[in-house]
């Protein structure tokens, strides 16, 4: 399906949102990312799986009576259905498709339709289909299709998709030395047979379809064995996660000032990702008291209580708690 998606990045609606997908669906002249989405699902053979919908609020409601929804700060993988809401309301403005794995509260790349291509002129409703990078600020949510097979790559090829992590790239085109950790680590492993020569410091067809054998024997499947690296998979082949450095903590003291810092939004992600968000909107730079709710439900999660679990961090629960360097 991103193939299809992919296929559309460029295209440029005319006059009065006059588009080939909204011809297709029967709603021309209308605003038309929801129809893109139904468009690149029924060109991939992904009809059933994904919807066809016009009405972004309707398409949610179908993900979550399926079950298929996650929140807005979940890890997300490519092929997941990302809806937006502008204002930070219920209801979905807005929908793309994710072509890349991202961890929990990490910026999201998608291709989107009747958007604009950059953050100037409208989010919503913009002249044409463009690749984007957006922060979870406006994200509502995510549809999470039952895709067979590999149908969110198109077909058995080899992934072309990136993914970064912990600062780094990869997939296809990726190049670096940590390259080359992972083809020797895949190597090291009994993961090499695609190798010709190397592994070296350039992605190649061969390192994809190494490490789709490695995810195979992780017990992946379908769309998640893609040979793109995930968070989880790459960490359980190298050990750790490279380029992946944790903030130190930053005195206690720090945050009684009630500090803003896009180290608050990162502690604040993590907090979201272990379960213990107390959030209604955010998590934002600004520490809240919000925040300091969300923090105490991590301490008691640590097993503390009483004056222990107050919601000020301490240095044990933060080193546990592995805030990302930003």
């Amino acid at each position: 399906m991103i193939a299809a998606a992919a296929a559309d990045v460029g295209y440029k609606e005319g006059p009065n949102n006059k588009t080939k997908h909204g011809a297709w669906y029967g709603l021309d002249y209308n605003p038309w990312c929801d129809m893109a989405v139904s468009y690149w699902a029924q060109q991939s053979g992904n009809a059933g799986a994904v919807g066809k919908f016009a009405y972004c609020p309707s398409h949610v409601n179908w993900f979550r009576e399926r079950g298929q929804w996650i929140g807005k700060n979940a890890a997300v993988r490519r092929g997941d259905i990302v809806f937006y809401s502008w204002d930070n309301g219920p209801l979905a403005d807005h929908v793309g498709i994710v072509t890349a794995d991202s961890g929990p509260g990490q910026n999201i790349a998608t291709i989107e339709g009747n958007t604009s291509s950059g953050n100037s002129g409208s989010q919503g409703n913009g002249d044409g289909c463009y690749r984007r990078v957006r922060s979870r600020g406006s994200v509502l949510g995510f549809g999470r299709p039952a895709y067979s097979g590999s149908s969110t790559g198109g077909g058995s090829s080899p992934s072309r998709a990136q993914t970064t992590i912990g600062g780094l790239v990869y997939g296809y085109g990726a190049t670096g030395d940590h390259v080359t950790r992972v083809g020797r680590a895949l190597v090291a492993r009994g993961f090499g047979k695609h190798y010709s020569e190397g592994p070296g410091p350039n992605w190649t067809d061969a390192d994809t379809l190494n490490y789709r054998d490695y995810q195979v024997s992780l017990g992946y499947r379908g769309s998640d064995a893609d040979g793109v690296p995930g968070p989880a998979s790459l960490t359980a082949l190298l050990g750790s996660t490279p380029g992946a450095q944790n903030a130190p903590f930053p005195g206690a003291a720090w945050f009684r000032d009630e500090p803003r810092s896009p180290l608050i939004t990162a502690m604040g992600r993590r907090l979201v990702a272990e379960g213990c968000g107390r959030y209604s909107d955010g998590p934002g730079p600004q520490w809240t008291d919000s925040d300091r709710q969300s923090y105490a439900a991590w301490q008691r999660k640590r097993g503390f209580g009483g004056s222990d679990a107050d919601g000020w961090p301490g240095k044990a629960t933060w080193d546990a708690l592995r805030v990302p360097a930003v």
